[in-house]
């Protein structure tokens, strides 16, 4: 009897351990899709490819992160299930489905649920759930935990009330003007160069004046 606990013992331990020896170590920086994909994530939000998803915000279970910081997995708690999930097996899926992706840099659990358990050395990081009312304050956790170096004023901007990306707003959650301005500024000039150009076609306007108000359109 005793031979036959020990070998339980021996192989609960051999099953279970994959999954706390697979969590990440060491530096790991994430690139700029990743970053937003875990933020993403800490919301729950699905992925727009799939029915409905964009829709719901479901409960984060596990993350997987390649070492290079490029390839990423992801598991939801789907949230008509919540507090039903089993997490069993879910770490391992995650990785496998990470290296599937990954260009063989091999994968680690990032996070689980929201408290991110990839050891680097830097503080610990855990996403509250006051935290979620800014897309912006889990960017600079994240990049306080070492984990991003770049600018986080360059991450696209998160809708909180789906956890989805919207282009039409900052991370900070102030709506994008650059972008729009940008765009109303070149209607702007190809409508100008239409009027010029017709203005010259019809004789209203020499080669040298059509030159020079191109000129001047361009510099603006």
């Amino acid at each position: 009897m005793r031979i036959f606990l020990y070998l339980i013992i021996i192989a609960s331990v051999f099953f279970t351990q994959p999954t706390y020896a697979k969590w990440g170590k060491g530096e790991l920086k994430l690139s700029k899709e990743t970053i937003e994909t875990v933020i993403m994530y800490m919301y729950g939000a699905g992925n727009k490819k799939y029915s409905g998803a964009a829709k719901r915000k479901n409960d984060p279970m596990m993350m997987a992160i390649s070492e290079d910081g490029t390839s990423y997995m992801y598991y939801y708690c789907p949230v008509e299930y919540q507090n039903k999930c089993v997490e069993t097996g879910i770490a391992r899926s995650a990785i496998i489905a990470c290296e599937k992706y990954s260009n063989g840099s091999p994968c680690f659990i990032f996070a689980k649920k929201r408290r991110i358990v990839w050891k680097n050395g830097g503080p610990k990081v855990k996403i509250r759930k006051k935290d979620l009312k800014s897309p912006f304050v889990i960017a600079k956790k994240i990049q306080e935990g070492g984990f991003y170096d770049g600018d986080l004023s360059k991450l696209i901007g998160i809708d909180i009330s789906t956890g989805q990306t919207n282009d039409a707003i900052t991370i900070t959650g102030e709506k994008e003007t650059n972008v729009s301005q940008t765009k109303t500024n070149e209607n702007d000039i190809v409508k100008e160069l239409e009027t010029l150009t017709k203005l010259f076609e019809g004789g209203a306007l020499s080669k040298e004046e059509f030159e020079e108000a191109k000129k001047k359109l361009f510099q603006n």
